[in-house]
């Protein structure tokens, strides 16, 4: 799905999410990605595209800056809640976060972004 791009300064804007990948102001990512109003798009690492593990978590939120508001994880093609050692493991370090599939969260994203909140995708490809 292609989005329609807004200028929004210097920020990340997802300009289109497809089979092939996300494209974040006009940089095709084809790997699992993090990505910030104000942050780098930057491999997110060992994720692959299987379920969610801890191990998973536990690095995106060492990635996750104090400014953040919210955190949208894009689950993949469907959305998929994870386990509940990945929910208690967000509640304990009372980071909010919201589980959606990856066009979801890639478009919840750009609206978020476009209110001037302090928002971190992760997007499972």
């Amino acid at each position: 799905m292609k989005f329609q791009p807004e200028s929004l300064d210097n920020q990340f804007v997802v300009q289109r999410y497809d089979e092939e990948g996300v494209v974040i102001s006009g940089r095709l990512q084809t790997e699992s990605v993090v990505f910030g109003t104000d942050f780098t798009p930057r491999i997110w690492e060992n994720a692959g595209s299987g379920p969610l593990q801890l191990v998973h978590c536990e690095w995106l939120y060492g990635q996750c800056p104090d400014s953040m508001e919210v955190l949208l994880i894009g689950t993949g093609a469907k959305q998929v809640f994870p386990g509940m050692d990945i929910r208690k493991f967000f509640a304990d370090k009372r980071c909010p976060v919201e589980y959606m599939d990856s066009q979801a969260a890639c478009r919840t994203y750009n609206i978020l972004i476009g209110e001037g909140r302090h928002v971190i995708a992760a997007i499972l490809l």
